[in-house]
């Protein structure tokens, strides 16, 4: 164990966390959040002791509270799910990623952090060696495999730890890879998702170059985009320019411009979802980047991804 995490030191100074690091780390301009987030990815991204829970607790404890709440997908066996301690989110999250991907190599695309919050989009490229949520990896070894990842934290009181981790990990879109479509074939492509067309760095952006100013104004548009698109609008908020790039999981796919915004995304959803409400969770916002995440509920009284009317009261997470 001490020599794990001798190792650890050695091979990634300045990643396990304390108040005096993280400050060094805020420092450099970078916001709290993202101290403490980038310590632990850099132990998950390395696979650092990945699948020894005793050298891997001891490191993870720097990170996590120990009840940490982790949501996730569901999934039929209970890989993923919801955790509430970081014994479960190793057992029922980590392990089994491991199992089925082969040396996962992650790339960010937008990392987004305020003082409390931070929220990201990534995608990770391996080849199948397992199964994974009844996903039958395991009948594909050896096949090439895109993983697209969402993230979302919130620091404990102290700011020190992460208390909370929502992860949506497109497990529709790894069943479409391997041949399953599961949703009816959109209209849009699947399975894209780029980063954004600026010199903003990758991920972006880069938090010593972000404007606060920029970070208000965008808060408050982001804000009212998500009301008008998703609750009050009968079309797409004016925010949106003519040209913009909406990216959806498997199932919606990728709107190039508002024409296909509005036809093949927010026309069914508002056919599918009647009397819709939204709950924000979190909405934080650097420079000219921000990520949302909360819930969209509505009585299901339309056809929707191939579903008929249940009319019942559904509540749908999104990122």
């Amino acid at each position: 164990m001490l020599a794990i995490l001798q190792a650890v030191n050695l091979l990634l100074p300045g990643v396990l966390v304390s108040p005096e690091k993280i400050e060094q780390c805020m420092a450099l301009g970078q916001p709290r959040s993202k101290c403490v987030v980038r310590g632990m990815t850099t132990v998950i991204v390395d696979h650092i002791a990945w699948d020894d829970w005793d050298a891997w607790s001891e490191i993870m404890k720097e990170f996590f509270v120990d009840d940490l709440i982790y949501d996730s997908n569901w999934t039929p066996n209970m890989d993923f799910g919801n955790s509430s301690s970081v014994r479960e989110w190793f057992d029922r999250e980590h392990i089994p990623f491991n199992l089925a991907f082969d040396n996962t190599t992650f790339s960010l695309i937008v990392e987004v952090g305020e003082e409390m919050t931070s929220s990201y989009i990534a995608y990770g490229k391996a080849k199948w060696i397992g199964d994974i949520g009844t996903v039958p990896g395991s009948q594909f070894v050896g096949k090439e495999v895109t993983i697209w990842d969402l993230d979302f934290y919130k620091l404990d009181a102290e700011g020190t730890r992460i208390a909370y981790n929502w992860c949506l990990i497109d497990f529709v879109d790894l069943m479409r890879q391997l041949g399953y479509q599961v949703l009816p074939k959109p209209a849009l492509p699947e399975g894209v998702f780029y980063p954004p067309q600026s010199m903003d760095g990758i991920p972006a952006p880069i938090s010593r170059l972000a404007d606060p100013k920029d970070a208000e104004l965008a808060k408050d548009m982001i804000a009212d985009l998500l009301n008008w698109d998703f609750v009050e609008g009968d079309g797409s908020s004016h925010h949106w320019s003519q040209d913009m790039t909406w990216y959806g999981g498997a199932g919606f796919g990728k709107a190039s411009n508002k024409v296909e915004y509005e036809e093949h995304i927010l026309k069914p959803l508002r056919e599918g979802l009647s009397n819709r409400a939204l709950d924000l969770d979190i909405l934080n916002c650097e420079g000219r980047y921000c990520g949302a995440h909360g819930f969209i509920s509505g009585d299901h009284t339309g056809v929707w991804f191939g579903e008929e009317p249940t009319n019942l009261r559904v509540n749908l997470r999104f990122g």
